[in-house]
């Protein structure tokens, strides 16, 4: 994880600037001027505090992922029963990217730029551990006769497109659908719930 040099204002302020830019812009099409400008300082205040861009880039990306897979991993390894945790892991996505709606952009800019350093990222989290508590879930649920016998991946991949995808293209959704960023999120609200109901009736028997 790249670390930033002490906190200040200054510093505090062009991570703010910079996180808004870059999920207005995306990460190519946003310069350091552009942020220097934007949050009030200049290119070597940057240059001093986080070394470039990509280092500004990397400090808010590990933020954000490092919230998302804290809230995933705590749901999927609880002990709620399986339809209230699938439920919660849902409304876990909906919750957290409407409040970080970088997080998609940024994990598509680390696939496309850097995808070793996100492989780096996961691995280091341990994922193989949290899908084998699910995997065990499955297994017992399946045993039951409450769900249907699904991969473990399988079902992670389905809640992960589902969920993501509206965040992903939501400058772009807003566009093609001429809806305001109001209404926008009145459709990810109505979306989350259609969502858990897909995901529901594929796993019943």
């Amino acid at each position: 994880m790249v670390k930033k040099k002490s906190t200040s204002d200054v510093s505090d302020r062009i991570l703010n600037v910079a996180r808004d830019l870059f999920i207005k812009n995306g990460y190519a099409g946003t310069s350091i001027r552009d942020i220097a400008a934007a949050s009030g300082t200049n290119v070597a205040h940057i240059k001093y505090y986080f070394e470039s861009k990509y280092n500004l880039f990397e400090i808010i990306f590990d933020e954000a992922f490092e919230i998302l897979f804290k809230r995933v991993s705590a749901t999927l390894t609880s002990d709620m029963p399986f339809y209230d945790m699938v439920e919660a892991w849902i409304s876990t996505y909906y919750e957290i990217l409407s409040e970080y709606p970088q997080i998609p952009i940024f994990i598509l800019n680390e696939v496309n730029q850097s995808p070793d350093t996100l492989i780096k990222k996961l691995v280091e989290r341990d994922p193989l551990a949290i899908f084998t508590r699910l995997s065990e879930r499955i297994t017992e649920e399946v045993k039951k006769g409450t769900i249907k016998d699904i991969p473990a991946i399988d079902l992670g991949l389905n809640i992960l497109s589902l969920c993501v995808f509206p965040f992903m293209f939501r400058g772009l959704a807003i566009r093609i659908a001429n809806r305001s960023e109001t209404e926008y999120n009145e459709i990810l609200t109505a979306h989350k719930k259609r969502v858990i109901d897909l995901i529901f009736s594929g796993l019943r028997p």
